[in-house]
């Protein structure tokens, strides 16, 4: 009985051993096949990436497996192209984002080609897991970084329609009153320039409140308002994640599964914090509606059905693009600009500045009153071109993505492939803007040899920093009528001179204090506020509160 039950367990395991011996061949065919499809999903992940090498365009020495040239570009990835143009000697380069493969352009003339001469090719934006993923699930992609599709043209036309030149004299009650809030509000914390102050909160509110009563017709007056620094706070940090210095994981997929992955966390809990804002505000709207006391803006106009052709979430979309993107990169171009007129030789462009003022009008009330109405005073147009090149807030731009073909001096890039455009150096260009282009100069925009400022023509693009050709920045009329408003009331009402113990730093590349945001954000400085009509600026702040006191009063 026994032998009888161990002959039967035997024999299975006798078959299973002459199986095994008969397919004793093909072991080792099994084992190379897994070796090399090993090896290929070791290749993919360490070297492959989306789109193939391109012939006859130079790529950049030194990438590594899995990262490609992320390490290697650092923090800060618009001064490392910078130099790897002036290093290897070509302003266009192919790198490895990891697995993604981009081309780099760093002159200015290549930058205005690649934008310009091939604008319908390189019309897309790239989608990015962190931003597009994440982050934007809920409200849509900003105007800036949505792909070209047919909600896109729908969404840039009605901002183009919103923001364009025409458009601007419906915000001039705007325009006035949040000017007038930054005197107003310097002055009484200044002490009439006893003490020393830092600009940037007070333009922080100017842009923003700007660009919520565009959305929302709701502004803030307090400058450390709650609901004002909720938003300024997440946008910053949105924008830090937005980078791809600070964010390997969008082009290094691996690093998105990992345990406790931080980014995916601070993404959702930002999101959430941003989605709140956003809800608030639009509820804002509506009550204002039910009660009859909405003012006009594009959120009410929608919420009316004025706007139809637009769904919800393209609403959204053209509120959150105006309200995260003027925010940052108005205020890191004016107070930027406010440091380098603080300096020494800032404070002789401030007076000349002032004798154009009181040229173009002698009576100082009359420039505040036509501040925001027009841009006719050459000196004042002069810094405000020379902050928007010299601060390019912006450094590499919103990546493009190529629709078709580029014929890039005969190599081809493909379409589907990452355009990265260096405006920070095209914008400090020696080959274009002369071998003072690290300086910060506004009289380069000025005309030579004459007695009294007039500005220089200038032939097509001036810089770079709004972008140009098919996805330039739809809000650059408004945004240089800020700046030009905002400067012709602070230089008439005070001389800027910088603080001894705080000074501001103004490098180009240095005065960023964190160079992986998207958006640079200034380093802090403090500034002396001298008087130079205590008794004229009254009587402009006067004047400016009576036009203003019943604009946007809830």
């Amino acid at each position: 009985m026994m032998d009888t039950k161990v002959q039967e367990l035997l024999t299975p395991l006798s078959y299973r051993l002459t199986q095994l011996q008969e397919h004793q061949g093909t072991l080792p065919v099994l084992v190379a096949l897994s070796a090399v499809l090993l090896s290929y999903l070791i290749y993919n992940v360490a070297f492959a990436t989306d789109i193939p090498h391109i012939k006859g365009l130079p790529e950049i020495p030194g990438a590594v497996p899995v990262f490609g040239h992320l390490l290697k570009l650092g923090e800060d990835h618009a001064t490392s192209c910078e130099k790897w143009w002036r290093q290897y000697g070509h302003s266009a380069f192919q790198i490895k984002l990891g697995n993604t493969r981009a081309v780099v352009v760093n002159s200015f003339d290549d930058c205005k080609k690649m934008l310009l001469g091939n604008q319908n090719a390189v019309i897309d934006r790239p989608k990015l897991y962190t931003f597009h993923g994440v982050i934007s699930s809920t409200q849509g992609f900003t105007i800036g970084s949505s792909p070209w599709d047919e909600s896109c043209k729908k969404k840039r036309k009605a901002a183009g329609t919103a923001l364009g030149r025409p458009a601007l004299r419906n915000y001039f009650p705007m325009f006035d009153l949040e000017s007038y809030c930054i005197v107003r509000d310097m002055r009484r914390d200044s002490g009439d320039g006893e003490l020393e102050v830092d600009v940037r909160p007070y333009i922080q509110r100017y842009a923003l409140n700007t660009t919520l009563t565009l959305c929302y017709g709701i502004r803030m007056d307090a400058v450390y308002d709650e609901l004002l620094r909720e938003i300024l706070h997440v946008g910053s940090a949105i924008s830090l994640l937005r980078s791809a210095s600070e964010n390997l994981q969008d082009y290094v997929p691996f690093l998105r599964y990992l345990p406790n992955n931080e980014k995916n966390a601070r993404s959702k809990e930002l999101r959430a914090r941003r989605d709140a804002y956003l809800d608030l505000l639009l509820d804002k709207v509506r009550d204002m509606i039910k009660r009859g006391v909405d003012k006009p803006c594009i959120a009410a106009a929608i919420l009316k059905d004025e706007e139809s052709k637009l769904t919800g979430v393209e609403v959204s979309s053209i509120c959150l693009s105006l309200v995260s993107g003027g925010f940052e990169t108005i205020p890191g171009t004016l107070t930027s600009c406010i440091g380098s007129l603080s300096t020494p030789e800032g404070q002789a462009w401030q007076d000349r500045a002032y004798e154009d003022i009181k040229r173009y009008y002698p009576d100082v009330r009359d420039a505040w009153a036509a501040s925001y109405v027009e841009e006719k005073i050459p000196y004042i147009n002069a810094i405000v071109k020379e902050a928007g090149r010299y601060y390019t807030v912006s450094a590499m731009s919103l990546p493009r993505k190529t629709v078709t073909e580029v014929n890039w001096n005969g190599a081809i890039i493909p379409p589907k492939t990452m355009i990265l455009i260096n405006a920070q150096a095209g914008n400090h260009d020696v080959d274009h803007f002369g071998p003072d282009a690290a300086t910060f100069d506004p009289e380069r925009w000025l005309k030579k040899g004459v007695n009294t400022p007039a500005e220089a023509e200038i032939s097509g693009l001036g810089h770079l920093s709004f972008g140009t050709g098919s996805r330039a920045c739809s809000g650059q009329f408004i945004a240089s009528r800020l700046l030009y408003t905002a400067l012709v009331r602070i230089l008439s009402s005070y001389k800027i001179v910088a603080s001894e113990t705080h000074p501001p730093n103004t490098d180009y590349v240095e005065y960023n204090q964190f160079k992986t945001a998207l958006v640079a954000i200034p380093r802090e400085f403090k500034v002396r506020l001298i008087p130079r009509d205590t008794s004229m600026t009254g009587m402009c702040l006067d004047a400016a509160e009576q036009r203003t006191k019943e604009h946007y009063k809830e």
